[in-house]
């Protein structure tokens, strides 16, 4: 048996989630964009239908499962008509604009007891994986360290004059307006899903972020947070820097987590090279006064986190994966850009 799905939205994060779909087994029956040409070549190769209204998907009573690809501003319509209907959700992150909308989503998925992931991929990154079944040994957590360094280019000295970072004369920058922010949400979310993800929600926090001048989105943002399990200094930064990091190939991305007992060290490869660069994982055991390295293959998180997805949604599981991820992960963001802009320190309210 396998999972009859419909994916909405065949932009560039697509070919991943397609990907996966193919190694998990799934039937794609339908292939939905307001593209023809983007949505035609993902058709003919899995032998399904096109249509570029996402209610044609969503109606046919074939289709189990919708996995939601488009920018996160189309997000919350189509995942509400999808539950509604009845049907297992996977939505690429970040869930919803804001906090209010990813709210209003997951408690509809709650209400109706729907199947339903953001695909916060990184959770199964196969380092991620082996820190999290290691975590227990470190004893008690007392501070974790974690950050995304990306390689953007040269954003703080002077605002560019085109490509996806340029403000147009009354407009916005394509950065923002298809991904709704600049680092904090394109790379600092996948961060903040691994914060709760080993550590839960957090309690307290305190911000900042910067913007250039002439710029509308962020290029860096800074938190200290208060979890039940330590402090956690948590940085999201677009910079220039070509050749550093665990590869040295300008990508930085780097979980270190300490407890009585030892730590744990994470790194990790560029989201978009999963087949050609590999994580490792550095285990501090404090009682052998030893490390152990984990050095991991390339793997793709994608496929591992749809396998993952489809094997429960064929099983009629929600799995070890709440619902309310996506909504965890907006509502951070929400309380980070609302203690930079306050300049203050703010306490953390979940409403579910």
């Amino acid at each position: 048996m396998s999972v009859t799905v419909g994916v909405i939205g065949c932009g560039g994060i697509s070919r991943f989630h397609f990907s996966g779909l193919q190694k998990a087994g799934a039937s794609v029956v339908w292939v939905c964009d307001l593209s023809e040409s983007a949505a035609r070549p993902w058709a003919e190769r899995f032998g399904a239908r096109y249509a570029a209204d996402y209610r044609q998907v969503v109606a046919d009573k074939q289709v189990q499962a919708v996995v939601v690809t488009t920018v996160s501003s189309a997000h919350k319509a189509i995942c509400l008509a999808t539950i509604e209907a009845g049907k297992a959700v996977i939505c690429e992150k970040t869930l919803a604009e804001n906090a209010d909308d990813a709210l209003q989503i997951v408690q509809a998925a709650q209400r109706s007891n729907t199947i339903f992931y953001t695909s916060y991929m990184k959770r199964f990154i196969p380092a991620v994986e082996k820190a999290k079944e290691l975590l227990p040994s470190l004893g008690r957590i007392v501070s974790t360290h974690i950050r995304t360094h990306q390689c953007w280019g040269n954003l703080w000295d002077a605002a560019p004059s085109g490509g996806i970072f340029h403000v147009p004369a009354g407009g916005a920058s394509a950065v923002r307006s298809k991904y709704g922010g600049g680092i904090l949400v394109c790379g600092g979310s996948h961060i903040l899903d691994l914060v709760l993800f080993f550590l839960g929600r957090p309690k307290r926090l305190s911000a900042s972020m910067h913007a250039p001048a002439g710029m509308d989105c962020d290029v860096q943002a800074t938190s200290l947070m208060e979890t039940d399990n330590g402090t956690v200094l948590f940085e999201a930064l677009a910079h220039p820097l070509t050749c550093v990091g665990f590869l040295r190939d300008g990508w930085d991305e780097r979980v270190e987590i300490n407890g009585v007992n030892g730590r744990l060290d994470i790194y990790s490869s560029a989201w978009d090279q999963v087949d050609a660069k590999a994580s490792m994982l550095v285990h501090y055991d404090n009682s052998k006064g030893a490390a152990m390295e984990y050095r991991y293959a390339p793997v793709s998180p994608f496929d591992r986190a749809v396998e993952f997805f489809c094997s429960n949604i064929e099983k009629g599981l929600q799995g070890a994966q709440s619902r309310l991820t996506g909504y965890d992960v907006d509502n951070l963001i929400a309380h980070i850009k609302r203690s930079a802009e306050s300049r203050q320190a703010v306490e953390v309210q979940w409403r579910i």
